[in-house]
């Protein structure tokens, strides 16, 4: 009566498995509603940076330039092509994260997008950089930055830069929106190492990893993409210091090309790595059958789970599975060993020379030599 109250029979280690496969499931499911909402804001950010650059564009860029209306188109230019990636890329990952069940397509499209977008930050942060960056700052005729090569303020025409002051304003708000999305986007990317794609040795032991390497990839872009969206808020926080105060701080400028080139270079591990698992291996993420198929070498006799690769079989098993070729080579190699023995117990061979059977003739019949006497001979 005392044991059946208090003893219990464990779960199988199949249950366990399938009790944590319910949970991350469940955790990613949540995940994905958080990435959903945050996706769709930094998009609906990027919309609103992208018109207010477009319109910094129109201010700064018309021929002829001088020197601060170049560098302000050049800026302008580079970041526009930034803007248009990062709402390519943000679009794609809200129509993955916002769905029932994964869209690879969306991922291999959003890794394209954001592959642009990261280009593009880094074209601008280098043009900014090289006018601000240098041992003597530029002499510029203005201390706003929203009027910084802008033609239409002098002699009746005239980043983000030369915006004026209501689209520097604008772009204000929109620096504080993409610092207040990278800091949550940070935070879900390292939730999702954490807890969803479970980034450790026993994951990457996987046969999924092990022969497609799709584990390893989805931990690249969610540690890769936490260092990325550190690097945005860096960037966007210098620019907050010159939208905000409509002051031009050449530091905060340098500060944040700086960020930028950062910032875009460690966006590409992220978006290449989303590229490898979404468009390299598009078709065997789209069919269950291959995943499971793939999934039950946790259970065959020849993988061993520790290890991630197949362990050496024992005796039995690869009397079992050796190939014919293998089985060829043994026999000749017992043959050549029959061939020793017979060497051994002086067993002629087909092939002996004539002064050789005359020697064993000798032996047999000669009678030069003495032999014993038979005993029933007489």
């Amino acid at each position: 009566h005392w044991e059946k109250h208090h003893i219990r029979k464990l779960d199988t280690l199949m249950t366990i498995r399938r009790v944590k496969g319910f949970r991350q499931r469940q955790k990613a499911k949540l995940a994905g509603m958080a990435e959903c909402s945050f996706n769709i804001l930094e998009a609906f950010v990027s919309v609103v940076g992208m018109g207010d650059d477009i319109n910094a564009i129109i201010r700064t860029c018309p021929a002829p330039r001088d020197g601060e209306s170049e560098l302000a188109c050049q800026v302008n230019g580079a970041i526009l092509g930034a803007w248009v990636g990062n709402l390519a890329a943000k679009l794609a990952l809200a129509a993955s994260d916002c769905a029932l069940s994964l869209n690879v397509d969306a991922i291999c499209s959003a890794g394209v997008a954001g592959l642009v977008s990261a280009m593009g930050e880094i074209a601008a942060g280098a043009s900014l950089g090289a006018a601000t960056c240098t041992g003597t700052p530029p002499q510029l005729t203005t201390t706003k930055i929203s009027v910084l090569g802008d033609q239409t303020v002098r002699d009746g025409r005239r980043l983000l830069i030369g915006e004026g002051p209501v689209g520097n304003g604008v772009q204000c708000g929109v620096d504080v929106g993409m610092v207040a999305a990278n800091i949550a986007n940070m935070g879900l990317a390292i939730n999702k190492a954490v807890n969803v794609n479970k980034c450790k040795a026993s994951t990457f032991r996987s046969p999924l990893n092990v022969f497609k390497g799709i584990p390893e990839t989805l931990c690249t872009i969610d540690i890769g993409g936490a260092v990325a969206y550190i690097g945005e808020v860096v960037t966007f926080i210098n620019l907050i210091v010159l939208h905000c105060q409509d002051f031009l701080d050449i530091n905060a400028l340098c500060a944040g090309s700086i960020a930028a080139i950062t910032t875009g270079a460690a966006a590409i591990a992220p978006y290449g790595a989303a590229v490898h698992a979404a468009c390299a291996n598009n078709h065997f993420l789209k069919t269950p059958k291959s995943q499971a198929q793939l999934s039950k070498l946790w259970y065959s006799p020849g993988y061993d789970p520790v290890s991630g690769l197949r362990r050496r079989l024992t005796e039995e098993e690869t009397a079992a599975k050796q190939p014919l070729k293998e089985s060829l080579s043994q026999i000749a190699a017992n043959r050549e060993t029959l061939e020793e023995l017979k060497k051994a117990t002086d067993v002629p061979k087909p092939g002996n020379t004539e002064a050789d059977m005359e020697t064993l003739l000798n032996l047999m019949g000669g009678e030069d030599k003495a032999r014993a006497a038979w005993p029933f001979e007489c």
